[in-house]
């Protein structure tokens, strides 16, 4: 672990270091995929190589950086010395509609549940200002974007067998509720209907 955080300092510093003016809005060039996939990887790993989907499942935690749009600017949070001079603040930005990586049914689910953060054009964007580091920042969008489509991927869970089984129960009693109301409905009418004793 120690070993793969001074390896992404060190893209850090070659790749994505301060820039110059008040924002830069670029798409990730392919340069930087080793140092991004680093950031995209799960913590518990050392492995630097970029991670592939995995056939059969609906999202792996697998984020394509070539459909990634990354744009840096000044901070207006946490920052000490480094606020309103380093463009410390991310903006990570992907076009939805055209993810390949996504399927059709997380790409619905994910615009209904997003509808805040995405944009006319069908843009999911996400921001992070939390610390004075663009890297941990970049990492925070990454992670907040994966949360994002892993709750867009998850299918309904299916009952357990109590569950069912308590399920069929309610159901039965609403069901014999409904037939004694009836019952009861009809009798009144019946008994509304009965000529009384003083008319007869």
């Amino acid at each position: 672990m120690q070993r793969l955080a001074v390896v992404c300092r060190r893209f850090s510093s070659q790749l994505l270091g301060s820039l110059p003016g008040n924002a830069v809005h670029q798409p990730v060039p392919a340069a930087t995929a080793p140092f991004t996939s680093c950031i995209i990887r799960s913590k518990h790993t050392n492995d630097l190589t970029s991670d592939v989907p995995t056939p059969g499942l609906q999202f792996t935690g697998y984020i394509p950086v070539e459909d990634l749009e990354i744009s840096y600017s000044r901070s207006s949070g946490p920052g000490g010395q480094n606020v309103n001079k380093v463009n410390t603040k991310v903006e990570v930005r992907f076009h939805v509609p055209s993810a390949s990586w996504l399927t059709s049914d997380i790409k619905s689910k994910l615009t209904e549940m997003q509808k805040t953060r995405i944009t006319k054009d069908g843009y999911l964007v996400v921001t992070s200002d939390r610390t004075r580091k663009q890297m941990l920042n970049q990492a925070d969008c990454m992670d907040k974007i994966r949360t994002m489509v892993f709750k867009a991927a998850e299918k309904p869970r299916g009952l357990t067998e109590e569950e069912t089984e308590l399920r069929d129960k309610r159901l039965a009693k609403a069901k014999e509720r409904t037939l004694r109301e009836k019952r009861d409905s009809s009798l009144k009418k019946q008994y509304r209907g009965s000529p009384s004793i003083s008319s007869m």
